[in-house]
């Protein structure tokens, strides 16, 4: 009876699901369809059966920039002249906001250094922003596995003199970039 629903669905998506190639791994029961815009996998485990779907999509120059560019927006918060900060009141409050696009170790490594929080709310020390992706300078792209990517460029700056940042992306959900790792060389 399994065996027979199991065929049926595989005979179900042959037939709706317009692909270029399938791949069948009879070894651990899993049927792969592709097609250029998606990835369906069946998987027929001892007990249970599942489907997942999730889109293809590869990190482009301009998810780069993007979530490199909104990170270091969000690190740079309006501050009065004081330098208490705007918009937050507390060291928590600044680091949740990052939380769409960038691990709380990230988070936590840049916000502990640039902030501190005070019994009258969040103040930014004032210091230069740190090295950072240059848009324009050449960088290698390494997709050390499907969605997770490593990013290196070497730069130099007149007030950083020379480095190299290495930049771990994985792509969650919907092909968007998350930080996961900054380090430096």
């Amino acid at each position: 009876m399994k065996q027979l629903m199991f065929l049926s669905i595989i005979a179900l998506l042959v037939v709706t699901i317009p692909f270029s190639y399938n791949q069948l791994n009879a070894e651990h029961g899993s049927l792969v369809v592709s097609d250029q815009q998606n990835h369906f996998s069946l998987t027929q485990n001892k007990n249970q059966m599942s489907i997942t779907t999730e889109a293809e999509h590869e990190l482009s120059h301009e998810d780069i920039v993007s979530v490199m560019d909104q990170f270091m927006d969000q690190l740079v918060q309006e501050t009065a002249e004081d330098y208490r900060v705007l918009n937050y009141d507390t060291m928590e409050q600044l680091k949740e906001s990052f939380s769409d696009f960038a691990s709380s170790h990230v988070t936590d490594q840049f916000v502990d250094y640039y902030y501190e929080e005070q019994n009258d709310g969040l103040y930014i020390i004032p210091t230069a922003t740190p090295p950072w992706f240059i848009d324009g300078v050449d960088y290698e792209k390494v997709e050390v596995e499907q969605g997770h990517y490593l990013i290196k460029q070497n730069n130099e700056t007149e007030f950083d003199g020379e480095y190299t940042i290495v930049i771990e992306l994985q792509l969650k959900d919907g092909g968007q970039p998350y930080i996961m790792d900054i380090q430096y060389e």
